[in-house]
């Protein structure tokens, strides 16, 4: 049994009383054949589309049915995930004493850096400090800052709720308007990664017509623009709406071409190579894995995507490879993963159920197995 088909079985069986297999199916609109064949083990993954709809049936969220770890690697000895919920939902006003806002934004841009190279642990010592010592800075957006970082950040970790409160504690604290923005199209990922997709392309779609640049618009609105409507794409791709997300995507392109550069405002992505990015992701989202590889050719060979963006593109296309029968392509793409981001990979379900659909073929190599070991995949 795969860990996806695992977590379904139990979520379907410990419900009182118990779902059957058939009855899943028939409340996710899926046949019962997939629920079976994850569930024995014969299908390691399906759609996005398909493992939220079958989420949502279960009532849970999508990183519920994924299995996200939960806790850290290490045991912090500061900080940590309970040091994080102290500072996002305090009870007092804790004396911080005096903060540097000059320090506080040297942290922040550390910060980032950790969260970009997959190091939550390192992020999880000090992010609850800064969020703490920001609540009392007359500046409320390196608060609003601090708090986007935790959302991102407990997403992966599988604290979606909390990442949440986060993302709107973020939201309604943040003053300038491109960095609430920028929190807004966090904030849709967030639901994204809960199987609200519906809701998180209208939050997106929304906050986009909302900021649409004018002409003569600076390049750090037409980037924030620009993410928006690719976000959206995604989050209308996991709904099933693949045209809308076609349409969002090809708005996006020409704000892309318009800004002639890939940019990284506010920490968020935007250029040439993140509408390739995303037109992979949809691509896949859509089942079309020819799609996807073509669509990938596209990709500059000089990008400035970050380090967990790019492997997070690269796993797309590992998938994309293993469901088209490229055993050795998918192999070799997995390895330069781990190679170029081993601690991102560690706390990631996709490129480990990727590992799985590989270790469940025919011949699995003995690299794969290696792989599957270090990655805790059986």
């Amino acid at each position: 049994m795969s860990e996806i088909g695992q977590r379904i079985h139990e979520l379907r069986t410990e419900r009182v009383p118990r779902l059957t297999q058939h009855e899943l199916a028939e409340r996710a609109g899926v046949s019962v054949d997939v629920i079976q064949k994850l569930e024995q083990g014969r299908k390691a993954t399906a759609r996005i589309r398909t493992l939220s709809a079958i989420a949502a049936a279960l009532d849970v969220d999508l990183s519920s049915l994924l299995s996200k770890p939960t806790h850290l690697e290490t045991v912090p000895v500061d900080g940590g995930l309970l040091a994080l919920r102290r500072a996002l939902t305090p009870v007092t006003d804790e004396d911080c004493g005096p903060a540097d806002p000059d320090d506080l934004r040297t942290q922040l841009g550390e910060a980032w850096s950790a969260y970009w190279s997959g190091d939550y642990d390192l992020l999880s010592a000090f992010l609850p400090g800064i969020i703490s010592s920001a609540r009392g800075l007359l500046s409320k957006d390196l608060l609003a800052e601090a708090c986007q970082i935790a959302a991102c950040t407990l997403v992966h970790l599988g604290h979606s709720d909390l990442s949440l409160v986060a993302a709107d504690q973020g939201l309604g604290t943040a003053e300038e308007p491109l960095l609430r923005a920028a929190i807004a199209g966090t904030r849709s990922w967030v639901l994204l990664n809960q199987a609200r997709a519906a809701d998180a392309a209208v939050i997106a779609i929304r906050e986009a017509d909302e900021l649409e640049p004018k002409r003569r618009a600076p390049k750090a609105a037409i980037s924030m623009w620009g993410n928006l409507l690719v976000t959206g794409a995604t989050a209308a791709a996991r709904s099933g709406d693949d045209g809308e997300a076609q349409d969002l995507l090809q708005v996006a392109h020409g704000a892309a071409v318009r800004l002639g550069e890939d940019r990284n405002d506010y920490q968020t992505a935007f250029g040439i190579s993140q509408v390739v990015m995303q037109r992979v992701d949809v691509a896949v989202v859509a089942g079309d894995y020819v799609r996807a590889l073509d669509a990938a050719a596209a990709m500059p060979r000089e990008t400035s995507l970050p380090l967990a963006a790019r492997a997070r593109h690269q796993t797309d296309l590992a998938h994309a490879h293993v469901a088209l029968g490229h055993a050795m392509e998918a192999e070799r793409i997995l390895l330069d993963i781990e190679r170029m981001a081993p601690r991102w990979m560690r706390y990631q379900t996709f490129p480990r159920t990727v590992v799985g659909e590989l270790l469940g073929s025919r011949r699995p190599t003995a690299a794969v197995k290696s792989l599957a070991r270090r990655l805790g995949v059986e």
